[in-house]
């Protein structure tokens, strides 16, 4: 209604410019407007509030679909920062089943603690199990080692060792045992009766030796780089036993080993490249007395007079004397 009175003020003021005054009288005098003109005026009223309407809905549809828009955007990036970025392990499975091994396989000579015992293995199952031989016998028994060697949705496989006390003397005894479990919303329990099994070796036999690593290769670099380059390692190596910030002058991001003395460099094998020298080394350590042999891949570069260590891996690849190309 309010559009429509306003409507009428315009027209009410566009026909009071058609008022002109008499030169005679000077008095105001009315000149009428046609039909057509005050139809125009009305369709052009009319066609203004279409116009304007048409617009507003517009404006109305692309509102809506930036909010659309901006909601499916805010709830992406709520649901990314929901997401774990690392993985859930729960290892309260494994614990509860190493308790069982130890439970299992701990039974005392003394008879006072034998029945607590018994109590403590039987409070893993979900039902006592029934065991209808009379007159069973243990004999004590101790849990050297227990190692989980399978486990799947509902059987763990462990690799026991344990002693046990046969006549006047006690033997140690290597066995596969393998327990039933089942799962109660986040509980676990023994579900039957657990049993031994023989042990698979694990051992691959007749792998293929042609490709093993055999250190008898011998390079064509010449015998001065030869001697530069040990007499490098050698200082490398004393540093690399010693002192942390003396190894930090002669290669680039290692660590000193502690407690260890090097002992000397057994085999090494040099390819020159432009720039560097990959220098393939078998140097041997000793530890409280004890010695033992490390593979080395240096890669050397110049550093004044002598070398500087820009990668170091623990390996010998088993091509190293293999020509590039080939």
């Amino acid at each position: 209604m309010t559009k429509f009175i306003l409507l009428i003020n315009q027209v009410k003021q566009y026909l009071s410019r058609f008022k002109k005054q008499d030169k005679k009288r000077g008095s105001p005098k009315l000149i009428k407007a046609t039909r057509k003109n005050v139809n125009i005026l009305v369709l052009l009223g009319l066609g203004c509030f279409v116009l304007i309407g048409i617009l507003g809905s517009m404006r109305a549809i692309a509102l809506s679909s930036k909010v659309t828009h901006l909601e499916t955007e805010i709830r992406k990036a709520h649901s990314t920062r929901l997401t774990p970025t690392t993985p859930y392990t729960d290892y309260r499975l494994n614990y509860y089943l190493n308790d069982f091994v130890a439970a299992y396989f701990t039974f005392s000579d003394k008879a006072e603690e034998q029945e607590t015992q018994i109590e403590t293995l039987n409070n893993f199952y979900n039902v006592t199990p029934t065991i209808k031989a009379q007159g069973q016998k243990r004999t004590p028994t101790s849990l050297v080692s227990a190692k989980l060697l399978q486990l799947t949705d509902n059987t763990a496989l462990y690799q026991v060792t344990y002693k046990q006390k046969v006549e006047d003397k006690e033997v140690e005894l290597t066995t596969g045992f393998s327990i039933p479990y089942g799962k109660n919303d986040k509980s676990y329990y023994v579900s039957g009766l657990p049993w031994y099994s023989s042990l698979t070796d694990v051992q691959a036999k007749d792998v293929d030796t042609d490709s093993a690593l055999s250190l008898t290769a011998t390079d064509n670099v010449s015998e001065e780089i030869h001697g530069r380059v040990t007499k490098f390692l050698t200082i490398f190596f004393s540093n690399y036993t010693t002192d942390q910030d003396n190894l930090d002058l002669v290669g680039k991001g290692l660590i000193a080993l502690e407690n260890t003395i090097f002992h000397s460099i057994d085999y090494t094998y040099l390819v020159e490249d432009t720039g560097t020298i990959t220098a393939y080394t078998q140097v041997t350590f000793e530890v409280a007395g004890n010695t033992r042999s490390e593979n080395f891949t240096l890669t050397l570069t110049p550093k004044g007079d002598s070398y500087y260590v820009t990668q170091l891996l623990h390996t010998i690849p088993n091509d190293y004397a293999k020509p590039e190309g080939e």
